[in-house]
Formats: C-alpha cells, structure tokens, sequence
C-alpha cells in the first residue's frame, strides 16, 4: 500500500512538475515576447524623437555652405539642436513678413547625432564639453593677434537650432551660431526658401556678432 500512494504521489508528482514547468516556460517566453516587443517600440520611438528631417538635413548643409564659401573646412559642429526660433518674435517680424509659420511648440527634441554631412571636414561633437581656444586669452599671453584669431576660428563652434516651418513648407527660419571664444563668435537667425530639392538663404534677422 505505501509502495502504491509512493508511486501514485509520485506520478501525480511529475504531472503537476510538467504542469508547473510547462506555464513557467511559457510564461517566460510570452515575458520576453513582450520585453521584445516594448523594447523594439522604444527604440523606434527614440529614433522618431530624435530624427532630423531631410529638409532640415538640407537646410543645416546650406549654411554651412554658405559658411564656408562653399569651400569646405575643418569644422567642430555641436551636435546638440536648441529650440527653435519663435517666428511671433518682434525682432523676427522682417523675416517672417507675409508667411505663417506653424506652431512654434516642439515635442521633441532633435540631435544631428547620425547625419551624414559627406565628408571628413565636418566633426560633430558635444558642445557641452566643447572648450575655445580663446583668442582673447592667446593675445594675453603673448600671442600676436592674427595667430590668435586664426588659431580661435580653427577650433570654433557652430550650433544649430531645429527648424521652424511655414505651413506650406517652402519657407523656413533657423538659428546659427559661431563661437571662437568669450568676445569672438557671431550669429543670426536665417530665413531660407525651398527651390526643388534645394533651401536657399533669403535673408538674415537679429544679427549679434561678439
């Protein structure tokens, strides 16, 4: 009698161990299904949020055309994007005379981590790390003043801001800043014009230059 319980407990033993191991590895299976799944959406929703548009793309390859005289050189680029620039400012009205502009709100927040500016001159960096050679500071130290600037553009920094769009997304306004230092840099917000594939600069707002 007790070999038989033994026997039946046992039996009964393996059928609840089968049962048990069974929802366990489907569990875990259907577990990992989803943590895939949730994973694959994140990622793609990280992707999303921090893509630059190809108009954008075109549009930062403009200026920095324009920048360059459309001869290319060593040039540190901050890969970080600020806001926007608001197309209802005051001091914006001149380039933004005639057009409506979309929202000036933006959900997410862009980066040109990723963007392929064809060619080697170009080096994106982090601009929060970024540090000038300040040509002030050269001078101070005995540099004369020419071998200062020239080494302080050398090592300059160019932000960008996102782009802000008219609603017929054939106009555009973007922010560009160049800093070689405490007292060296220049800046604008640009208002370009789509033209085929092409955005070309139609005028400049709210110049500084330091």
């Amino acid at each position: 009698m007790y070999g038989v319980v033994t026997r039946c407990m046992t039996e009964e033993s393996k059928k609840e161990t089968w049962k048990v191991t069974t929802s366990r590895a489907i569990a875990i299976r259907m577990f990992s299904v989803a943590v895939a799944v949730i994973g694959a959406t994140g990622t793609s929703c990280a992707a999303s949020a921090e893509a630059v548009s190809q108009d954008e793309v075109a549009i930062y390859k403009s200026v920095l055309a324009s920048w360059f005289d459309g001869k290319p050189e060593r040039q540190l680029v901050d890969y970080h994007l600020g806001a926007p620039p608001s197309a209802t400012a005051p001091e914006l009205q001149e380039c933004t005379k005639g057009l409506r502009f979309a929202g000036d709100a933006r959900a997410t927040q862009e980066s040109l981590v990723g963007v392929d500016f064809e060619g080697s001159a170009i080096r994106l960096i982090d601009g929060s790390k970024w540090n000038p050679n300040d040509p002030g500071q050269a001078i101070a130290n005995g540099k004369s003043v020419g071998a200062a600037v020239d080494e302080g553009f050398a090592h300059s920094l160019i932000s960008f801001s996102q782009a802000t769009f008219s609603y017929d997304g054939r106009d555009a306004l973007v922010n560009f800043s160049m800093v070689c230092g405490s007292l060296c840099g220049s800046g604008s917000t640009i208002h370009l014009r789509k033209s085929g594939t092409q955005w070309k600069e139609v005028n400049r707002c709210r110049e500084w230059i330091s």
